[in-house]
């Protein structure tokens, strides 16, 4: 017996098991890469199968299949596809498992390009009306809308407009898809797919993919091909998401209308930095919009959650005194965030910033009344304060007190009763007098009668001498009194 003929069954064995552990190792190494994510996602395809993507539908399918049914979905994600052209229709709704790929890729290689219209308003109604029959789960939700025309849709339909152009409806309901949060990625198929605007009503992301296919030809192996490599390559962030994390929050509002709008974002997926662009952020106050701020560009590092603080400045006529804001975010394209549009709670003014205006009127008041005491003090008004006098006789124990009002004249004269001191005339004025401020200013009129002469000034607390008729002098002195 040959030596070969001992070892050749040895070999053969050696290799078979060889060859069994390689297979079943990249078997594991792929289901490991297939596997990569632990977190489970929904995955929202919406396809046209209009008449006018029948060049493109094969390599649109084989992507499907290829790409997100074998190489994205893991076991525990949802997959939900709507076909749709002049109406839409649910052609899967699943849990993907480990058993049923083969089931979601025939239900996706029946799909026929033959339908008229493309009533994109349609397709997302039954997307959302399709949801409501299942578990709102806590879970990230990307939509894939593939497309290569514009919204066309037919008469009979709630969205349809002479121009093609997305009607007031079509706004609107698209505003409860960017509230949703999801992450909206729309695949335009030749230049005149619309994707661009498509994208910046939904607040997704866009790509547009050229057929090189002429209309009407029958796309050769090689084409479809090189078409759905490009589908991929257009689709390599699929997954990747920068979603609002927290609740943002707004400073309180200046009189001037001036605040900052504070948020954080979480980046998932990317492997590069992006820039986000926002050309207008609008804010909704009592039913109104208006802008708060244009022009804004914001770094979102990798795999990262950071804080961004954004200036806002709102017409001041537009009344703050709401503690609760919507801010919708209109994109410049590129990388968006997700939801497009959200709440933001506002702070209430500070003491000083709420009542300031009242506060300036208190202290103006309170100038005001200091002004007017001290213009009464200083005898401005008539009707202001008195002096209080006391006048001593020489030639009597009893006291004569005098309440002086400012402007008014007191009267030193000469009657039958001889020199008296009062408010009014009781004989021939021999000086008169009044207050100024505190002070109590002479003028005499009968110069001889006054000892040492004519009397000027103030004359409280200075003894003065006054000739009567008979010769003799009279002396008295004015006291203010305390």
């Amino acid at each position: 017996m040959k030596i070969t003929e001992i070892y050749d069954p040895l070999i053969s064995n050696i290799s078979k098991k060889t060859i069994l552990i390689i297979t079943l190792a990249v078997l594991l190494l792929n289901a490991a890469t297939a596997d990569q994510r632990d977190e489970n996602i929904d995955v929202f395809l919406v396809l046209d199968k209009s008449l006018s993507m029948v060049e493109e539908i094969d390599s649109v399918k084989e992507y499907v299949v290829d790409e997100l049914i074998e190489k994205t979905l893991i076991p525990g994600d949802f997959f939900l596809v709507i076909q749709f052209y002049g109406t839409a229709e649910l052609l899967l709704a699943e849990e993907v498992g480990r058993d049923n790929r083969e089931s979601l890729t025939e239900e996706m290689r029946s799909i026929l390009a033959d339908g008229r219209f493309t009533d994109i308003g349609n397709a997302l109604d039954t997307l959302q009306n399709t949801l409501k029959q299942y578990d709102e789960r806590d879970r990230r939700r990307y939509m894939l809308l593939i497309t290569d025309g514009i919204q066309e849709a037919p008469p009979e339909s709630q969205y349809y407009s002479p121009d093609g152009s997305f009607n007031h409806q079509f706004l609107e309901n698209s505003k409860i898809i960017q509230k949703q949060g999801w992450k909206i990625h729309i695949l335009g198929i030749g230049s005149g797919s619309a994707a661009r605007e498509l994208a910046e009503t939904l607040s997704g992301t866009y790509a547009e993919v050229e057929t090189g296919t002429a209309e009407g030809e029958v796309p050769s192996e090689t084409e479809v091909k090189h078409l759905t490599e490009q589908l991929t390559e257009s689709t390599e962030d699929l997954l990747s998401i920068v979603s609002i994390s927290g609740r943002p929050r707004i400073g309180a509002f200046s009189e001037e209308g001036k605040s900052s709008l504070v948020l954080s974002l979480k980046s998932s997926g990317y492997k590069n930095e992006q820039t986000i662009r926002i050309s207008t952020l609008y804010l909704g106050i009592d039913g109104r919009e208006y802008s708060g701020a244009r022009n804004v560009r914001l770094t979102v590092q990798p795999e990262s959650e950071e804080e961004y603080e954004i200036p806002l400045s709102v017409d001041a006529a537009a009344g703050l005194s709401s503690t609760e804001v919507e801010i919708r975010a209109d994109f410049a394209g590129g990388t968006v965030f997700t939801p497009a549009i959200f709440t933001a709670d506002v702070a209430a003014p500070g003491f000083m910033t709420r009542y300031w205006p009242y506060l300036i009127a208190a202290l103006l008041v309170l100038i005001l009344i200091a002004l007017l005491v001290l213009l009464i003090s200083r005898g401005v008004f008539s009707g202001g304060r008195k002096l209080e006098l006391e006048i001593d006789w020489d030639d009597s124990d009893k006291k004569k007190f005098i309440s002086l009002p400012a402007k008014e004249q007191l009267f030193i004269s000469e009657g039958i009763s001889g020199i008296d001191v009062g408010l009014h005339k009781t004989g021939e004025v021999l000086a008169t007098l009044h207050s100024e401020g505190d002070e109590l200013i002479i003028s005499t009129d009968k110069d001889d009668l006054f000892l040492g002469g004519a009397l000027r000034g103030n004359v409280l607390g200075k003894p003065m001498k006054i000739k009567d008729r008979y010769g003799k002098y009279k002396g008295l002195t004015f006291v203010r009194r305390k």
